[in-house]
């Protein structure tokens, strides 16, 4: 004690002495580095030095304190852990539930008791399956008791009666419970009550049952509709076809150019409907086949050059020389874009020009990537209207007394044709400026020995002699379908239901079957069937269907139809089915002749292509016809000036109706509606002279040019 500094009664020394305290020993506890105490010896009275062996009992006894300090303070914090995740799962509406092995029910807390309208002293010894609502699931606990054994936690719903005798469901994930020796004394559940989200579930599912069933409704509706439309429309259309045909007066004329414009457009609000249902069921399919663009492009101007003709309208279009041969995509789709792009532009111009330009942005040996722009000066649109375009049955002026007609379809229909191509489309517009629609598809380089176009001209004799078996009921489709095989030169025979067609294969073979689908006694499918089945004949069947939908028609190739016709019909597509099926080659369009003999911003004078397609690679007749016009048109261009002197219109009119066919057949498109007006012009009651001589002057100045032109060939 003597050893210790004399600082005072506070210091170690001034307060041992006074205790008579002659010797100490103490040892420091520390645990995990933390200073937690000290334990020591003392003698009180006499001075003692203390052994090795005092010194290591010290230190043993201080070492089993540390132990005992360290179990109870991990203890404590146990004891804090669990209550504070108890209290956690108490907060979230959690029930905890501990069972022994065989399902003896030892804890609930208050959730559970909560949950299922037990108290703790109603569950405790109890066995948990009494919560059990259906037999079977006494299995899948069972199961779960297995999984537990193995040490494997997992989670389940499952369907349980409370006490009340309601039927809830609960979530359960379940874990093996292990004493503090490592063994298994049973499991652990939490349990959390999602009877909401079950009866959400279901009411869900309900929904979407009905959605689906509401979707097959219309489904049904719009086949049934597109087959009741559908097949009066071909025969009115096919009627005005062959009509157009025949010698009409400029009047008769007129009412036939206006009921095909009106057909025509109740069959393309009839296509988008379809398209979009299309759309809506992911029915819209893309094919990948081999194409030639530049034919596609060819075929959408020929048909809407004239149109833009009409509202004398330059159309004028820039195509890349360097585009492919050969590329691979959907020919039929991309045509139906660039109608719909261009065909809008045209309709929403009233003065000046669309332009049309396909440039190549980037190529390789693989693939190329195309910009497609159309361009107009027409009416435009509002900035607000363009964030709304793309929307279904959309339009900027949605009152009745708009001044275009039209479903609000198109649009929406062509950029998801666009995407489904993988490309995408922007539209700028300024109101009263005009309206740049661009797009871009990426497009595989495909093969040019295996193009197979369906824009092939009419006037050939490919389909020569053929010998066709046309199975349709309806006598008004029966007679167009058969004016039109007449006109390809085909040999027709007829049947007016899948029975007769039978009938008459037993004792013919045709070169091709042309089937309805739905037709009295035996229909087209059953026919096909029939035909592939029993009679094992493999003449190829091309059906001929009202119905448009994707389902439709994998059913008709997968009874053994070799392709389809959807109706109405153009008599180009039946023509090219007829001769892709058959593997007869046609003569198909390219864009060369039209930029040779047309400049990108005006109208060409006149087309040979018609000519040179008649004369069936015949150069002399081509030269034959083109003298025979410049030698009698300047003639008759007399003989009208001098009747227009004399104030002799019906002369004005019978020289008009004699010099169409001539004007049609050397391509002039520039004069292809002024010589019809000057014929209708002509016949009127009250003839608007000042008309009949600007028309007259028109016709002249337009035919000197071309005669000057055909003279340099």
């Amino acid at each position: 004690m003597e050893l210790l500094p004399d600082e005072g009664p506070e210091s170690l020394r001034g307060i041992l002495e006074p205790q008579g305290i002659k010797s100490l020993i103490t040892i420091p506890m520390i645990s995990n580095g933390n200073l937690i105490g000290f334990v020591g010896f003392d003698s009180v009275k006499d001075k003692h030095e203390y052994s090795e062996k005092e010194m290591k009992l010290l230190s043993l006894f201080a070492q089993m304190l540390i132990n005992i300090f360290e179990r109870k303070r991990k203890e404590n914090l146990l004891t804090k852990q669990e209550e504070k995740y108890r209290n956690i799962i108490a907060n979230m509406n959690l029930g905890l539930l501990e069972v022994t092995p065989d399902e003896t029910i030892i804890f609930a807390n208050q959730s559970f008791c909560d949950m299922s309208g037990y108290t703790i002293e109603d569950l405790k010894g109890e066995k948990a399956t009494k919560f059990l609502l259906y037999d079977d699931d006494q299995e899948v606990l069972n199961e779960k008791l297995k999984l537990r054994e193995k040490g494997q936690s997992d989670s389940y719903e499952i369907a349980v009666k409370n006490k009340q005798g309601e039927i809830r469901w609960w979530f359960i994930s379940g874990a093996p419970n292990y004493n503090d020796r490592n063994e298994l004394i049973g499991s652990i559940g939490i349990h959390l009550d999602i009877t909401n989200q079950k009866k959400l579930e279901k009411e869900l599912e309900k929904a979407k049952l009905q959605a689906e069933d509401a979707s097959r409704a219309k489904e049904s509706f719009l086949a049934n509709m597109s087959h009741e439309i559908r097949t009066p429309l071909n025969a009115i259309i096919g009627m005005i076809r062959e009509l157009g045909r025949e010698e009409l007066t400029p009047k008769q004329n007129s009412y036939v150019s206006h009921s095909e414009t009106a057909a025509r457009h109740l069959l393309t609000i009839v296509n988008n409907i379809l398209d979009m249902s299309k759309i809506e069921a992911g029915e819209l399919i893309i094919d990948a086949k081999e194409f030639s663009l530049m034919s596609v492009i060819g075929n959408v101007i020929s048909i809407l050059h004239s149109k833009a003709q009409e509202k004398k309208l330059e159309l004028n279009y820039h195509i890349s020389p360097d585009i492919k041969p050969a590329l691979i995509g959907d020919s039929g789709r991309v045509r139906q874009i660039l109608i719909n792009l261009v065909g809008n532009a045209i309709k929403f111009t009233d003065a000046g020009k669309i332009d049309l330009s396909v440039n190549v942005k980037q190529t390789n040996q693989y693939f190329q990537q195309l910009s497609f722009e159309i361009k107009d000066t027409g009416i435009g649109m509002n900035k607000e209207y363009l964030n709304q375009i793309f929307n279904k049955f959309s339009q900027e002026e949605g009152s009745a007394a708009r001044r275009y007609e039209g479903t609000g379809l198109g649009m929406t229909i062509t950029k998801e044709m666009i995407n489904l191509m993988g490309g995408n489309c922007e539209i700028q517009s300024e109101k009263g400026i005009g309206t740049t629609v661009t797009f871009n598809l990426t497009l595989p380089v495909g093969d040019e020995n295996k193009l197979v176009d369906k824009d092939s001209y009419l006037v050939d004799d490919s389909l020569q002699n053929l010998k066709i078996l046309l199975v349709e009921d309806n006598e008004m489709n029966s007679f167009i379908a058969c004016q039109s095989l007449h006109y390809f030169g085909c040999i027709v025979d007829t049947a007016s239901n899948g029975i007769e067609a039978i009938e008459k294969l037993a004792v013919q073979k045709p070169d091709l079957i042309l089937m309805d689908i739905q037709m009295p006694e035996m229909d087209g499918i059953e026919a096909t069937k029939f035909i592939r089945d029993e009679m094992a004949i493999s003449t190829p069947i091309i059906a001929l269907t009202a119905n448009a939908f994707k389902r439709d028609i994998d059913l008709y190739l997968s009874i053994g139809m070799n392709d389809y016709v959807t109706k109405p019909f153009e008599e180009n597509v039946l023509f090219n089915t007829i001769a892709n099926t058959l593997n007869i080659k046609t003569k198909t369009p390219t864009l060369t002749n039209i930029l040779q003999s047309k400049p990108s911003n005006e109208t060409p004078l006149y087309d040979l292509t018609n000519i040179k397609t008649v004369s069936r690679g015949d150069q002399s007749f081509v030269n034959k016809m083109i003298e025979i016009f410049v030698e009698h048109t300047p003639t008759s261009v007399t003989e009208i000036k001098v009747a227009f002197e004399n104030q002799d219109y019906l002369t004005i009119s019978k020289i008009a109706h004699r010099m169409k066919p001539s004007i049609d057949n050397m391509g002039i498109h520039l004069l292809k509606n002024p010589i019809r007006e000057l014929e209708s012009s002509a016949k009127m009651e009250v003839v608007d002279d000042k008309k009949v001589e600007l028309l007259i002057e028109n016709i002249e100045n337009t035919l000197a040019k071309v005669i000057e032109k055909l003279k340099d060939i």
